[in-house]
């Protein structure tokens, strides 16, 4: 079973390679776009998030999270997680769904670029440190789900386009695929949003102790 959904998986990546690079890029290019306008923000702005990331580095260094309030959070992440999903399955189903779906790529790789380029700009390798803990775990699932979406997403908006002038896709088979294999990346964002309220914290509240020391 494990061999057979393996091969599947290679051979769908093999099939929507193409599609992969570019959505890779336009990741990348969202992730360059980001870091970029850490250094066009005006001296205003910047001061006000470096205020900001002080009372949150003090903040993190000193809190002691409750059950109630990590579980408010986890339902919290997990349904920003699933709707982001969810919208992205949902634009596939539009023809005009396509630079939308890339959008959202985009904005997902400028977030992050933007968040390690202000910490890296600001506190050098301290910054790189909380970063580092603070951004990659949960989007080392992340990540990957949604630029598999969004490919999955693009690959079956192109699929409505040709049927249009071809009818021998079957369109009741290929839209349940679809929403099964986007079903499964949003148990990958679950995971995700586990690993980002339950895991990362305790990375970051020990870097953010050796940043307000």
């Amino acid at each position: 079973m494990l061999k057979l959904l393996r091969r599947n998986a290679v051979d769908y990546v093999r099939a929507h390679i193409v599609a992969y690079f570019f959505m890779v890029l336009i990741f990348v290019i969202g992730i360059v776009i980001g870091a970029m306008a850490v250094k066009t923000l005006p001296d205003e702005q910047k001061s006000e998030l470096i205020v900001y990331l002080r009372v949150f580095f003090q903040g993190l260094a000193e809190r002691q999270d409750g059950i109630a309030s990590t579980h408010l959070l986890l339902a919290d992440v997990v349904f920003n997680n699933i709707k982001l999903i969810g919208i992205m399955w949902l634009l596939g189903f539009t023809i005009v769904g396509i630079p939308f779906v890339l959008f959202m790529v985009c904005l997902r790789g400028f977030v992050i670029g933007f968040t390690v380029g202000f910490l890296v700009n600001e506190y050098i390798m301290k910054g790189l440190l909380f970063a580092f803990v603070a951004v990659l775990p949960h989007n080392f699932l992340a990540v990957p789900a949604i630029l598999a979406t969004g490919v999955s997403a693009t690959a079956f908006s192109l699929m409505l386009v040709r049927r249009k002038n071809n009818n021998r896709d079957n369109l009741f088979y290929n839209s349940i695929a679809y929403s099964v294999f986007c079903l499964a990346m949003a148990v990958v964002m679950v995971g995700a949003a586990l690993i980002e309220v339950y895991v990362s914290p305790v990375f970051m509240k020990t870097v953010a102790q050796i940043i307000v020391k």
